[in-house]
């Protein structure tokens, strides 16, 4: 198949890209590398990608709507939506850059794939979407009505317009719920990088809702094996049943949601005790409130993944962890502070 990615110089996106061209597809590219962390990571990315078979990239913007037509051209058989802006307290702090890319920004990828007759879309949802819901662990058959934050708004945001295309148009829309990912060759803003860099240089880290929260950490290649899944998965599928499902009449239109994670529930604590082992020093705490846009608990149910994709995480903490601390301090050996 020829695939549309966008946002295929970021963490997932880069994992995404290299997968599919591994499985024989054709990947057409976009992403703007812009500086909300390091571009030279992005372009290190992307010049990897650049030397195989099969890639083509357009240097834009998702909210430039003839860029993102550009990536259309010629016609994709999918697409995937990975380009967004990312971070639950940035979010609340910068509102209208986040509402821009990821609700513009995917209206106008969505907009173009209609246009284009394009078949299938899988995109990057969040749990965060979940936020304030009282049931556990986190299902698709949730309202999801209550995201803390607003970038799990925007995601929701982003459920909902797909839903309004794949009945207004046809276009089969998966939504991919993410857990809190993590892996070699991530963003450098993630706290099992800061908690690292603070370790190895004796800092204190600050340990939100006193190392109590609970996250599923689910590893980087693992989720972008669930995206690829989620492309190649041609089998026809109505709508997911929500908040007790749609009216009968648009019950059989394309659109799904699936929960991307491990299943296994990892205290804080736990996590900052691998990264202390991993870089061979005991951590200084310092321990702080949880923020009000922070789930207390992230408990996702997978079994919806498993049987409708057949997903199985492949990395655990204990093997993930050491290897994404480890690349993370060499590479700031070779690249300085961030």
């Amino acid at each position: 198949m020829h695939i549309a990615v966008t946002g295929a110089a970021g963490f997932i996106g880069a994992k995404v890209a290299n997968e599919l061209l591994d499985r024989g597809h054709e990947v057409a590219a976009i992403d703007s590398f812009d500086t909300t962390y390091s571009a030279e990571l992005k372009h290190d990315r992307i010049d990897r990608l650049q030397k195989r078979r099969g890639f083509r990239l357009i240097t834009g913007d998702i909210r430039d709507e003839p860029a993102v037509r550009s990536l259309f051209e010629p016609r994709p058989d999918a697409v995937v939506h990975l380009a967004a802006q990312g971070g639950l307290r940035k979010s609340m702090d910068e509102p209208a850059t986040f509402i821009s890319s990821n609700i513009s920004g995917f209206g106008n990828v969505i907009k173009a794939a209609v246009d284009n007759s394009v078949e299938t879309m899988v995109y990057a949802s969040s749990g965060a979407v979940y936020g304030g819901t009282p049931h556990l662990p986190f299902a698709e058959d949730d309202a999801a009505a209550f995201p803390l934050s607003l970038y799990g708004a925007t995601k929701r945001c982003d459920e909902l317009l797909a839903f309004s295309y794949a009945h207004a148009a046809g276009i089969a829309c998966t939504g991919l719920r993410f857990s809190t990912v993590y892996g070699t060759d991530g963003r450098p803003d993630m706290a099992m990088y800061t908690f690292a860099e603070r370790i190895s240089r004796g800092e204190p880290i600050r340990v939100h809702g006193h190392g109590k929260m609970v996250r599923d950490f689910v590893w980087g290649d693992d989720v972008a094996h669930a995206v690829v899944l989620a492309v190649e998965d041609q089998r026809q599928f109505g709508t997911t049943r929500a908040a007790g499902g749609p009216r009968p009449a648009v019950a059989s239109d394309p659109w799904r949601v699936l929960n991307v994670a491990t299943g296994r529930q990892v205290q804080l604590m736990e996590m900052i005790r691998l990264v202390e082992a991993a870089v061979g020093r005991e951590a200084e705490l310092e321990m702080v409130d949880a923020l009000a846009a922070e789930v207390e608990e992230n408990r996702m149910d997978v079994s919806l993944l498993g049987e409708t994709l057949g997903f199985v995480p492949s990395v655990q903490v204990e093997e993930g962890i050491p290897q994404a601390v480890g690349w993370y301090l060499s590479y700031l050996g070779s690249h300085g502070a961030r």
